[in-house]
Order: structure tokens, then sequence, then C-alpha cells
């Protein structure tokens, strides 16, 4: 790598002058229909902080927050809608942390057959409500920690695993050290911390809410 790449010179550094996220003070909503729609699905975005923008202590709370909302088939979402009432065919969270500027915390499911888009929804807000009333437990928190440093164990194996993570560190501001102490500091995250995020982050007026419907041909 020295060889053939150390001899190219570097060039000036980049002033990087990227627009400034207005604040949200009240939910929107999008609805697209189509009709090559084979499975309408529903999802809501929160602007989040991230590793780099807003409420920075937030972000790795955030990141076991999703694990245990929408991280699988153990998830709260995936059991509650799809195993338990069966209303979902599919049902997760997404977040990502090391985005350049602010993040998304996203919550999404498909509704199964028969089940209306309004039952969809009520239902996973009514997990969400329950969630920030009661909070997350302490054996959620260890499995979701136990699983996320699982992950960052086996992705070892892969070169290219690593070489992608941490070039896309590296482009988003961070640096080898946030890679290397990432399990160490998922493991130092608390059940305190996550609900706290949970509740400034889940805010329904800071939200948008999609939903992806099939229309009718004429």
């Amino acid at each position: 790598a020295e060889k053939y790449y150390g001899v190219i010179p570097a060039g000036p550094k980049i002033e990087r002058n990227r627009p400034t996220e207005p604040p949200q003070n009240a939910a929107r909503r999008v609805a697209l229909e189509d009709p090559r729609v084979r499975q309408p699905s529903w999802s809501r975005y929160y602007l989040a902080p991230s590793l780099k923008v807003g409420e920075t202590k937030y972000a790795y709370p955030l990141e076991v927050l999703s694990d245990i909302l929408g991280g699988g088939a153990t998830s709260r979402l995936y059991r509650t809608l799809v195993v338990d009432s069966k209303i979902a065919v599919s049902a997760g969270s997404a977040y990502g942390a090391d985005d350049l500027g602010p993040g998304r915390f996203a919550l999404y499911a498909s509704p199964g057959p028969g089940v209306s888009m309004r039952t969809l929804e009520d239902s996973v807000l009514a997990e969400i409500a329950k969630m920030q009333k009661d909070g997350v437990t302490e054996a959620e928190v260890a499995r979701a920690k136990k699983r996320m440093q699982a992950h960052a164990v086996f992705a070892r194996d892969s070169m290219q695993a690593g070489a992608r993570v941490v070039g896309a560190a590296l482009a988003a501001g961070l640096s080898i050290d946030d890679v290397e102490k990432w399990p160490e500091r998922i493991g130092a995250v608390t059940v305190e911390e996550i609900n706290a995020a949970a509740r400034a982050v889940l805010v329904e007026e800071h939200s948008v809410t999609a939903l992806l419907l099939q229309k009718k041909k004429e």
C-alpha cells in the first residue's frame, strides 16, 4: 500500500459547506400509489442525532434500541406484529449512527392479507407507546448488546467487511479508533440511556410517515 499509493500526493483539504437540516415541528405524511405495488408497506422516519451531529450522546443507545425494537425475529415489533397477532408479514427498525449529517431512526412494517394500513399503523405505534411508557428491560438490553458485539466479532472473519466498515467510518469523519472501540462503547450503554434516547427521539412531531399502496387499475 505504501509503495503504490504512498507516493500519491494528498490534495488540499476540502471545506464541505453542507446545508443544515431545518427543524421539524410538525408530523408529515406522504402516500404513493402505483399499480405495480404487490405488497403495501408502512414506514415512519424520525430525525435523529448521529455520532457527528446533534445530541451525540444518544447515538450508541439508539443503536441498541433499534436492535431491541426491530433487529430480527426476536425483536419486539416482529414478535408482536408478525408472530403473535399475525397482522403483519414483516416488521422492523433501522438506525444509522455514522451519517454525515443528522441520522434517521426508521420503523417499518407490511400488513398481512386483509389488514388495513390504519390497523397496522395503530399496532406499531401502540408498541412504541408501550416501550416509551415502560422502557426496555435489563434482559433485553443484555441480549441486544451480546448480539451486536457478536456480529462485530464475526465481521472480522471477512476482509471485505472490515475494509467496508473502516472506509465508511473514515468517509463519515470518524476514526479507526471509533471502529475498534465500537463493541466496548455498545457494551457500556445502559437501560437509562436507551429509555432517555427513545423519549427524546421518537416524537411524532419530528416524524415523516410514508405509505406505499397498490393503486387499482382503471
